[in-house]
Parts: structure tokens; sequence; C-alpha cells
């Protein structure tokens, strides 16, 4: 059953209610003028649908009038659906769907009625003529963004209203595409995204401190739980999530397993406020009841989120992160998680390898990210439990700060006649320190043809002092005895250098054999960081 009052239908319009569009509104072209607040539209019945096709439009004459359905909203016209803000619409049925072949600019959306709102297009609301200010109702149900942007015009933070309902964004891929757009403008204050999932509200709140410049500038976000206690898919453009103090990637153990995605398209600072599900605290212990805070990727992870906010982890319940004073540069999609204060640390390591050049031990590690950081300490051990410092090395970051890659080398000029390990203790201004992984080195020899080995990211070079001229076969072995990868050298007399590529290793223990036609053979180990 169709029922309306107060229509004034202008130009041609077809109602139709067939079995197509069996108690639904079918415009065919109309211009349906609602003519005052008592001008409202109501279409019944769980097959209520409304549906606009060629050049229909709705216009409100004025702010008010109605439009209820119990049915799906389909817009396959050529244009927004509206001709005027100032229209309510309000979906009052069970499960519907907002779709069609265009999308629909809304005034105000009220959800009501019961089931899940779910998105098949880009939906944009808040209306769109002079100052937008249409609302956002989503009360007690559910919009499912379904992998759809959402976009809200009203600048004001009173835009979106919810009572125990929420908006669900939970595409879980590299780059989420359920993504909220808000128009903010100039504004500052408070926005309140009711984000939720699984019957349970995670809002996200962005206390803009710091406003951006014109009536058309937004922030985007997205948010999503991962299927793994890894984090994977990681967000797109994250290279790792690699833990010094772990020496391999910490996701597993020390990152909350869910991610947020920001871009404002211009420079703002603001207050945050991250939730999380307590089910989605995998992390292990100590981590899973400690303190945690938010990180974000810009190259690398920054800052030490013990700047930025931290609060006790919970593993029931709702848990928040309140992180103040962030700063999001113009226009730069930023990926955010929440992580254990140990992981990772100020210093991000890009690499760090240790190998005989002769008789000495070249140690050399990259960083990709320094924070507070004030030097490098050495240590070596025999047995990779007992540490002592063989020396020091200064940051090169002015201040301590940078987000730029340093390369640093320390020459270990009279190493062990053993196995020795050797790793890097980074210590912050505040007298803060923590370790960068392990790197083991067999003893160093001046008989024969030497050959150092070196960790380049994704590939290891290998450096030969031939003593005579000759083939040379180099193979590189995974730590379960496969061939990674293999080749042979013509080397000639004294120092020969070759690459072999390891097609995007895992930061492992590598083990480098090599060959040559008089009979000699080396055996080299040499652990690979690879984080670019």
């Amino acid at each position: 059953m169709i029922r309306m009052r107060n229509i004034i239908p202008v130009l041609f319009a077809v109602f139709t209610a067939g079995s197509s569009f069996a108690q639904g509104l079918l415009n065919n072209g109309a211009f349906i003028v609602m003519n005052g607040a008592a001008s409202n539209i109501y279409i019944d019945g769980a097959t209520g649908h409304y549906t606009a096709q060629g050049s229909a439009r709705i216009d409100a004459l004025s702010v008010g009038p109605t439009i209820t359905l119990e049915g799906n909203w389909v817009n396959n016209s050529n244009n927004i659906g509206f001709g005027f803000d100032g229209s309510e619409v309000v979906f009052a049925g069970a499960n519907q769907s907002i779709g069609g072949s265009q999308f629909t600019h809304f005034y105000d959306v009220t959800l009501a009625g019961s089931g899940t709102k779910t998105m098949n297009i880009q939906t944009r609301v808040g209306g769109f003529g002079g100052v937008p200010s249409g609302v956002l109702s989503v009360g007690s149900r559910i919009l499912n963004m379904n992998g759809y942007d959402l976009w809200h015009f009203n600048p004001l933070n009173t835009a979106i209203t919810y009572t125990t309902g929420y908006i669900q964004s939970e595409t879980n891929v590299a780059l989420n595409p359920s993504t909220v757009r808000w128009f903010v403008g100039a504004n500052t204050g408070s926005y309140v995204i009711p984000f939720g999932v699984a019957a349970t509200q995670i809002p996200l709140t962005t206390n803009i401190t710091a406003g951006m410049s014109t009536a058309f500038d937004y922030f985007a976000v997205s948010t999503r739980a991962t299927s793994t206690s890894a984090n994977t898919p990681w967000a797109s453009g994250v290279t790792h999530m690699y833990d010094p103090n772990l020496a391999q990637d910490g996701s597993d153990e020390a990152v909350i397993d869910r991610w947020w995605e920001y871009t404002f398209n211009q420079a703002a600072t603001a207050t945050v406020t991250f939730s999380y599900r307590g089910s989605e605290n995998t992390m292990t212990a100590p981590y899973n009841t400690g303190n945690i805070g938010a990180q974000y990727w810009s190259s690398a992870w920054l800052p030490n989120n013990s700047n930025i906010g931290s609060a006790a982890a919970v593993g029931v319940g709702v848990g928040s992160v309140t992180a103040a004073g962030l700063s999001f540069a113009a226009a730069t999609y930023t990926p955010w998680v929440l992580s254990s204060l140990a992981a990772p640390l100020p210093v991000t390591f890009l690499d760090f390898s240790a190998a005989c050049s002769g008789n000495e031990v070249l140690v050399n590690w990259k960083t990709a990210s320094e924070t507070n950081n004030d030097y490098f300490v050495v240590e070596r051990s025999s047995d990779g439990a007992h540490f002592s410092a063989i020396g020091n090395t200064d940051s090169q970051a002015p201040g301590g700060n940078s987000t730029g890659t340093l390369s640093y080398t320390f020459t270990d000029a009279a190493p062990l006649n053993t196995t020795a390990y050797y790793r890097i203790r980074q210590v912050d201004f505040n007298g803060d320190d923590g370790h960068s992984g392990l790197v083991p080195v067999e003893p160093c020899s001046g008989a024969g043809s030497t050959v150092d080995v070196f960790g380049t990211g994704s590939d290891i070079e290998v450096m030969i002092n031939a003593v005579f001229a000759g083939d040379y076969n180099v193979a590189v072995y995974d730590m379960r005895g496969r061939i990674i990868s293999e080749r042979t050298v013509n080397a000639a007399e004294g120092i020969n250098r070759t690459r072999l590529n390891l097609n995007y290793p895992e930061s492992a223990m590598y083990m480098v054999r090599v060959f040559s036609a008089a009979g000699e053979f080396t055996a080299k180990r040499v652990y690979v960081s690879k984080f670019d």
C-alpha cells in the first residue's frame, strides 16, 4: 500500500504498484515537490521500495517533510536524488539497503525500524545547499558501510547522533574502502564517529584543536579488526612491524588487532581517543596487561607511543587510549595501531648486520627513524646470553630525532676466536634503553681465500678475497637447509663482490656457503633484517 499526502507531482510521474515494485514507489522521471513540513510520504510494507529513474528527483521547498519507507532506497536516476535540501528520509523497515547506479545525497537520514541498513553505493548526507545542516541519526541501528564511503557535509560536531547503534567499517583489506569523510571545514571541537562491530560500540573521537582553513576541508577515517593476531593484512604502505626487543615481527606479541586509517586534506592537530574490543587484545604477556599507546606509520613507526598517550590494555569489554597533540600532515594517508610501549622502540632499525672483513668484524646498522635518541652501544657475547660493551657511537640525528634513514658502522678490531654474537643497545636522553636483535659471526681467518657476507635489505652481498682466480659456487640457505639463491662467480685474484637476491626474505638467519674450484670451502651465517 502507498500512503501519500500533500504531494505535488511536477512534470511527468509514473507510480506503479506491481510485482516488481510491490507496495513500492517507482518515480519514473518526476519531480516530486514536497510543499511544507506536513507534505510527507509513507511507503509501507517490507517491499516498500523507493526507486528513481530517468530524471526523477525529490524537491523539498522547505525544511521538515519526511519520507518514510520500509523497503530499499534505489537511485537509478541521472542525479543525486534531491533538488533541494530539507527533507528527512526515515528507514523504518527491517534490513534495508541504499543503492542504485547513482549515489544519493540526502539531507536528514534517520535509521529506525529493525535490522541492519546496508550501503551498496557511496552515500552522502547532511545536504548540499548553502551551509549543509542535515543530521545522520544512527539511533539504535547498524549502518553497514559494506566497502563504500560515507560523506557527511554538515560541519558541526553534532551532525551524527546515536544511542546504542553504530557505523560498521569492517572491510579487512590493506586499504579499507569503508571510510567516513566528514567535511568539518575550519571548525574545532570533538567529533565522534560511533564505529562498532559485533554488537559492540567502539567510538572514535577526533578532538580537533588546530583546525583547517576552508569550508571544504575534511578528515577521512576508517577502522577494521584483523582476522589474525598478526594484524594482517597490514595497512597499505606498511612494510614492517619489527620489534627490536623481540628481534622479530612484534605484531602478534605486542599490537592490538585493529587498524585505524586517517587522512586530513589539510594539516591539523587533534587529540584522538581510539577504542577497541577486549577480544582484539591477543598480545602475549606481559604486553597483554601492560600499557599500550598509539603509533602511526610514515615510512617508519613514529613516534614513541609513550609521548602520545597510554592506557592499560584490557582483555574484556572495550578499552581506549587517548593520544593528545597529534599532528596530521596535509593530504597524507596515515595508518595507526595501538601497541605495547616496548614495541617498537623510539629507534626503528632498518638493517643490522655483522661480518668479517679480513681479521676484523664490521658491524653495520641503519635506522629508519629516531626519537629522543642519545647514542648506541655495540655489545658482544660468546654465548648469546651474556654481553659486554665494546664501543659507543653517538646518534647522528639532530637533537636525537629524525625521520630519515641514517647509517652507522663500527669496527671490532679484536674479534673473538670463536663464534661471537653482536647486538646494538640504544639509549635515550632520558636514560631509557632497548636492544636490537642478535647477529652471530663465525671466527675470522686471514689464511687462504676469505669470504665476507653482508645483509643488505632484500639482498645478501658476498665479498670473496680470492687467492686464486677461478669459479666459486655461492649458495644461500635458510635455516631449514633449503637453497634460497645460488650462482657461480668467475672470480679474479683479489677482491670480488656479488649480490644474491633473496626475493623478499623473512627477517631471519641465513647460511652462505662458498666452494672454490681449488677445493676451498667457507660457510658463513648472516642475519638479515629486511624492512624496506
